[in-house]
């Protein structure tokens, strides 16, 4: 197989309303799609497509910093090369991965964009569902995945439950948002908190009247509170049965997450703490946490994701799979093959497409159905089972305006360069 072409462009895709939290609040995504063209011995020819969401409070990254890592750092080392076979394809991706340092480096985004295009395209070629990738991984790279199995399972009759993300706003949007909720069919919402304690307490009251007894309530601070903050506002909110709290103080302050892991009953979660195998393991090795939320994007794709769920798994870590506010129909389906795949998160979030984005990039929906329940989509011709509109993707490109508005005369050089 010859990968023929890799292109990669932001795109900017505009939200129905404000989505707020602790440490940003905005209205749109600018996001990075890839696609990916392959060339096979008989001439047929396959498009593989990926997508992820650069955040700099995240993992660091712009858009034009991860396009410029995709086009001059790893691309270059796939494109125009012929590949044997599926084991020498993703033997090379592994060694992009390493040999950019991303086990210890935050930049996720980057990566994880080329490689769901690039998977998209093997599973395609392989007509395998995408859900199935993670076993075609683990099966060609052994020594990287030897601890737990991961078969090649038939999930068209598999099922899984989404969790629902409750951001700032007033109480009477809070009201009609968790009473949707409800309606929706949602077991679990995780709300925003890190205002005042009032609101906050406030916040988690209305979602326990709303929502049930038997709902269960999580709690996302964004990094907003220190310590001692933290024990205060987890003790306040403890009457009404949190069940979690996600990433309650800044993400480098692990000393304040081990103390909290060692003495509050709640799990405690880590997100932004959370961007590389390096910090997993760190975070493991000091009892930092008692829970990971891991994110395609945020990590690095799916080959990172798997490796994170292995280290959890071996030391009774509770994984969760999160989502990037903003992400695309691409993105969200495959999280969803992800989720399925591995089977055992205790939440998934994410998804909410259709009631966030102002327009999508492909033609099915990937929006949490009603009963909150989803299957895989459907992929008999293999790999995402998700149709991308090159013409939507055309109409919210983001080469310019705000993308590039305060940037230096090179900068917007390069930005326009790898648009």
């Amino acid at each position: 197989m010859l990968i023929r072409s890799i292109n990669c462009q932001a795109v900017k895709l505009p939200f129905r309303f404000s989505f707020g939290h602790a440490l940003a609040s905005r209205n749109f995504s600018i996001n990075l799609i890839v696609s990916v063209r392959v060339v096979l011995e008989d001439g047929r020819e396959v498009t593989g497509w990926g997508e992820s969401v650069p955040r700099d409070y995240v993992t660091g990254e712009s858009p034009q910093g991860a396009m410029a890592a995709i086009n001059y750092s790893y691309a270059p080392q796939l494109q125009g090369r012929f590949f044997a076979n599926a084991a020498e394809l993703l033997a090379n991706l592994s060694a992009i991965f390493e040999d950019n340092m991303l086990h210890h480096k935050a930049a996720g985004a980057s990566f994880c964009a080329l490689e769901l295009a690039v998977l998209d395209a093997l599973a395609k070629i392989k007509k395998l569902s995408f859900a199935q990738v993670p076993a075609l991984i683990a099966a060609h790279l052994p020594s990287q995945f030897s601890h737990i199995a991961w078969p090649i399972i038939d999930v068209r009759n598999e099922a899984m439950r989404y969790g629902g993300v409750v951001p700032f706003g007033k109480k009477t949007v809070l009201k009609l948002l968790l009473s949707f909720y409800k309606s929706y069919g949602f077991k679990t919402v995780k709300l925003k908190v890190g205002g005042s304690l009032n609101d906050d307490l406030a916040r988690i009251k209305l979602a326990r009247e709303i929502m049930g007894d038997d709902a269960i309530l999580r709690v996302d601070a964004n990094c907003a509170w220190n310590l001692d903050q933290a024990k205060w506002s987890l003790a306040a909110l403890r009457p009404y049965n949190v069940a979690s709290c996600e990433q309650p103080v800044p993400a480098d302050d692990i000393d304040a997450l081990i103390e909290l892991t060692s003495s509050v009953p709640e799990t405690i979660m880590v997100d932004e703490s959370l961007t590389t195998l390096a910090q997993a393991q760190n975070l493991i090795e000091r009892k930092a946490c008692n829970a990971f939320n891991i994110r395609l994007s945020k990590v690095g794709g799916v080959a990172s994701a798997m490796k994170m769920v292995e280290l959890a798994r071996l030391n009774d870590i509770e994984c969760h799979l999160g989502a990037q506010v903003g992400e695309s129909g691409i993105l969200a389906a495959a999280q969803r093959h992800f989720a399925l795949s591995c089977g055992d998160f205790a939440n998934v979030e994410g998804a909410m497409n259709i009631f966030l984005l102002k327009g999508d990039l492909i033609k099915e929906s990937m929006t949490v159905p009603p009963g909150a329940v989803a299957k895989a989509p459907a992929a008999g011709a293999g790999g995402l089972g998700v149709t991308v509109v090159p013409r939507l993707v055309s109409r919210y490109a983001d080469c310019g305006n705000e993308f590039v508005q305060g940037r230096s005369k090179q900068q917007k050089s390069e930005i326009n360069a790898v648009c």
